[in-house]
């Protein structure tokens, strides 16, 4: 098992106390809720094997034994301490970076650290943008990317930037590298099974799609009909900007100097209130 080994965690708690450790399908936990009971007793990457007792093979398990746990939850878990150390670097997003972040059920959200490394291994990497968001397309074996990112990986960010477009993204990624030799990412990890699935069907997608929500056939037909006929129309004869029966065409000067008109209503009874 190398550096694994199994803990059994004691956690007290009150009945129907929320826990506030996220477990993915395979239960490991993902995600520790700051100010909980599970703060500091579990970890992210720890795998949970059984609750006081009773094995667990799922996240429905996992819950219905804590259900009743209380005053004591014995949780037994797996644990890779150099791997722990790693993740909870990687989940901790810096309050800057976090508040950019929509959160949504089904994902975790980590910090991505891509380094470049003179005459390594290559980039590797491929992104695509599906209803404005940036999403990671290709990931090549053996490449710098494999060792931080995974297809259909969200990049919220680039180096605390927010990003919608690939190819935004895609220029930052580049200048980021240049520059410094290093790229940040801010990562939404599809982590349940509906939202891996949702991941796989943007990926899917024409790689072509527009980032914005794409137009209706009746629009498009609009819009392809107008563009024809702007072709064929034909520039004024004269300049809107030049004055009438000038052969010189002088020029309409536009200044930033305001005029100041005062108005007002003959309303009887009442003196007139001046507006500007």
């Amino acid at each position: 098992m190398g550096s694994e080994k199994m803990i059994e965690v004691r956690i007290d708690m009150e009945e129907g106390e929320p826990l506030g450790a996220t477990p993915n399908d395979k239960l490991v936990i993902t995600k520790i809720q700051s100010g909980t009971i599970s703060e500091g007793k579990l970890r992210v990457g720890d795998q949970v094997k059984k609750v006081n007792d009773l094995d667990c093979k799922d996240a429905n398990d996992f819950f219905r034994a804590l259900r009743y746990a209380a005053p004591l939850a014995r949780i037994l878990v797996v644990r890779d301490e150099k791997k722990a150390e790693e993740l909870e670097a990687r989940v901790h997003i810096p309050e800057d970076r976090a508040k950019i972040i929509q959160r949504r059920e089904g994902y975790v959200y980590e910090m991505a650290t891509l380094v470049w490394v003179q005459n390594g291994p290559k980039l590797g990497l491929g992104i695509k943008h599906f209803q404005n968001r940036v999403l990671v397309s290709r990931v090549d074996p053996g490449s710098l990317a494999e060792k931080c990112l995974v297809l259909g990986d969200h990049l919220c960010d680039v180096d605390g930037i927010p990003v919608t477009d690939k190819d935004v993204a895609r220029d930052l990624l580049v200048k980021n590298i240049q520059e410094k030799g290093k790229v940040t990412f801010v990562v939404e990890r599809p982590d349940s099974i509906e939202a891996k699935q949702w991941a796989k069907n943007a990926l899917a997608t024409n790689i072509l799609q527009p980032p914005s929500v794409q137009m209706n056939d009746d629009v498009r037909n609009i819009a392809a009909k107008y563009r024809s006929a702007l072709k064929g129309l034909k520039g004024p004869e004269k300049s809107a900007m030049s004055s009438a029966g000038s052969s010189a065409g002088k020029k309409v000067q536009i200044i930033e100097e305001t005029a100041t008109h005062e108005i007002g209503h003959d309303h009887e009874g009442k003196a007139l209130r001046k507006v500007k």
